[in-house]
């Protein structure tokens, strides 16, 4: 009986040594992202770059399952729309290879790390890291290296356990700003044009808060659907 009790414990303790299914823990974060079908929340955007100074902007950003997205903002607008959307697919685009690194724990959360590697060298992503929370089944933190685009972090902050944020803290360094290259900031109440070069070296914060979410109220596909101007006479 002894005897296997022991070979029991050995067992137990072999199938938990092994590293854990990491497209299982990124299947369970898309199924409950999926479960919202579509959103819209106001943001407070604050921009801290090292070349230019910019004022705080504010937006309301809307998203629809799978991937439509608008942004309504005043004064001028530079933030990419993919730098908004906190769709888990789109971080596993394409065909890709998942790697479980370790779990780790920081301020009472337990996290699993897992490693997005690209299949295909026609990307410009290298290497992401997913740091997902255990329980809340979440990404809490991103770090994403480009061959061109320069390494983004990206840092998540949940309330109330929602599935969507509360804030967001994107810290980057690259030779362009993310997502966009040969950007324009424009400011159409100082009425001025100001480029910044493709080359340019960059690096800042892009601090983002959240609020008022309205979610799964029915947003028409017709919505996100871009007006045509009408041709002047």
């Amino acid at each position: 009986m002894k005897k296997i009790f022991a070979i029991s414990l050995l067992i137990v303790s072999f199938i938990s040594a092994q590293p854990k299914d990491p497209m299982k823990i990124i299947n369970s974060v898309i199924d409950k992202f999926e479960k919202i079908r579509d959103y819209e929340v106001d943001v407070t955007i604050k921009l801290d770059f090292s070349m230019v100074k910019i004022p705080d902007m504010k937006a309301k950003y809307y998203f629809k399952q799978p991937d439509k997205v608008k942004i309504d903002s005043k004064g001028f607008a530079m933030i990419p729309k993919q730098s908004l959307n906190f769709s888990p697919a789109q971080f596993l685009k394409g065909d890709f290879t998942a790697i479980y690194v370790k779990t780790e724990t920081e301020d009472s959360h337990t996290y699993d790390i897992i490693k997005i590697i690209p299949n295909s060298d026609s990307v410009d992503v290298i290497l992401s890291t997913l740091w997902i929370d255990q329980n809340l089944k979440v990404i809490k933190k991103v770090e994403t290296t480009g061959k061109r685009s320069g390494t983004l972090h990206i840092d998540l902050d949940y309330k109330d356990k929602l599935v969507l944020p509360s804030s967001a803290v994107f810290s980057f360094n690259t030779g362009n700003i993310p997502g966009r290259e040969g950007q324009i900031l424009n400011d159409e109440k100082k009425g001025y044009r100001e480029n910044i070069r493709r080359d340019a070296s960059i690096s800042g914060k892009v601090l983002m808060t959240y609020s008022n979410y309205q979610i799964n109220k029915g947003i028409p596909d017709s919505f996100f659907e871009e007006k045509k101007e009408m041709p002047q006479k």
